[in-house]
């Protein structure tokens, strides 16, 4: 903590060296782990909105989740009859010309309908090309990136379906990496605080039903994404204050 309120203390000062600007817009753009849910009092976009206004940073937060979808179209993979990633991805995201957008896909493009011998909804190459392609139009259009790994699955999943979705969350991190954005690692965070918390592996009480993560899961989420934000938001600001200089 003492670390967090370091780093918020030289971002708040950096800021007061600055003229002041418009609010920051946030888009939160996944599936139904960011879409609001029943017997979720406050998913992590409503959580990263007040931390970030009580910590005095002017900020419109958007979530712009919708369960069951993937990171395609409805025509890539239409198990699911909702507006997938590519379909919403202008009037979702590009739309609101966000300053930061916050990217979380992963579980339903790695889910095998058919079991351990069945085709993921969309396979890892093809969720490798749809992620760095919203990267590009973001960067394009003057944005940045957060890339969230999908959480990891709780006890009542088969072994083979936790592997297949660390496949994903180990291909985000590989993209985070190769394209210089901001990376939330869920799938450690998650596993890190149930090793601190409970015996190790133990991560159903992160969950409302062993997959979408309950009020302490988003709070999880938004304290790391909280934390990010304000780090490299103070980048910013010394980066703005020294060529300004």
């Amino acid at each position: 903590m003492n670390k967090i309120l370091s780093v918020l203390f030289f971002f708040l000062i950096s800021m007061s060296a600055l003229p002041r600007t418009d609010s920051l817009k946030i888009v939160a753009f996944g599936n139904s782990t960011t879409a609001f849910r029943k017997g979720v009092d406050k998913v992590y976009s409503v959580r990263l909105q007040e931390k970030l206004t009580q910590a005095g940073i002017c900020v419109r937060v958007v979530n712009s989740g919708v369960g069951s979808s993937h990171t395609g179209s409805i025509k890539d993979n239409d198990f699911a009859k909702v507006k997938h990633a590519m379909d919403r991805f202008k009037t979702d995201v590009m739309d609101f010309r966000p300053n930061w957008v916050i990217i979380n896909f992963g579980l339903n493009d790695a889910y095998q309908d058919e079991g351990i011998q069945g085709k993921p909804r969309i396979p890892l190459v093809k969720y490798r090309e749809n992620l760095e392609y919203f990267i590009k139009k973001i960067k394009d259009q003057g944005g940045n990136v957060i890339l969230l790994t999908p959480n990891p699955l709780g006890s009542r999943y088969e072994q083979f379906r936790k592997s297949q979705v660390e496949k994903y969350a180990n291909c985000v991190r590989a993209i985070a990496r190769e394209q210089k954005v901001a990376l939330v690692d869920s799938w450690e965070l998650f596993n890190r605080h149930a090793s601190a918390s409970h015996a190790a592996g133990d991560i159903d009480f992160l969950y409302l039903d062993g997959i979408h993560p309950n009020d302490l899961g988003h709070e999880l989420i938004a304290d790391a994404l909280f934390c990010s934000l304000v780090h490299l938001l103070s980048n910013e600001s010394a980066n703005s204050r020294n060529n300004a200089e």
